[in-house]
């Protein structure tokens, strides 16, 4: 897990945040809360603010294959990919590729809210580009220049 990333979840637990993609991409994406940051576990688990539903978990392995697959586009814009079937070429596709990275029976979608997180604890940030395939424009995402 990114120490900024992990230092961010730590310092917002029990805070309810707003998903920047409200702002960036005009979408009515929901606030969610930090509910638990489990380092032994290696887990986070964010609950909806507008629903009272279980907490989502998160695991450091879904922060590190964002993370690795948007390093490895050297600074270009990925796209999010956010669906319940993961696509290949995007974030999402690249935290549930074999093996899963949490023992479920099936996939959810999960890389808006590991993005979301990114882009809160200014290691990434949103952007918008084509999908080469339907070259319709898309919520992506790219590394900040850091310092």
């Amino acid at each position: 897990m990114d120490k900024r990333v992990l230092v961010w979840l730590k310092s917002h637990l029990g805070t309810v945040v707003s998903s920047p993609r409200k702002d960036v991409f005009r979408r009515n994406a929901q606030d969610f809360e930090i509910v638990d940051v489990d380092e032994q576990k290696e887990r986070v688990k964010i609950r909806f603010e507008e629903r009272n539903s279980p907490a989502l978990p998160l695991t450091f392995l879904m922060f590190d294959r964002a993370i690795e697959y948007i390093v490895k586009n050297r600074g270009e814009f990925v796209r999010l990919g956010t669906s319940i079937y993961p696509q290949p070429n995007t974030v999402e596709g690249e935290i549930w590729k074999k093996p899963y990275p949490i023992e479920y029976k099936t996939t959810f979608k999960v890389a808006s809210h590991v993005c979301d997180i990114l882009v809160l604890a200014d290691v990434a940030k949103y952007g918008i580009m084509q999908n080469p395939s339907t070259r319709k424009k898309v919520q992506a995402i790219k590394l900040t220049e850091q310092k």
